[in-house]
């Protein structure tokens, strides 16, 4: 899990100059507005071969780094 929280967090440096720990949420810290959210997914679905449903997006699956490696791990059984 440390692996997909380190990538997660090296994206997010490296797109919005931010750095996060691991449970901030990043749509409080406004860090990632709507558009920054649709890359995110896009980032996620080609780094980790993901394939979302629409059910899938909601910001209960990505408000931290901690809980969107958590469904990562998840969607890869």
């Amino acid at each position: 899990m440390q692996q997909v929280i380190q990538t997660l967090g090296e994206y997010i440096k490296e797109q919005y100059n931010a750095e996060l720990d691991q449970q901030e949420n990043i749509f409080n810290s406004g860090i990632i507005d709507s558009l920054g959210f649709v890359n995110l997914i896009g980032f996620i679905s080609e780094t980790f071969e993901i394939e979302f449903e629409p059910d899938d997006l909601i910001e209960d699956n990505f408000y931290s780094l901690e809980r969107m490696a958590q469904f990562i791990l998840q969607k890869k059984e």
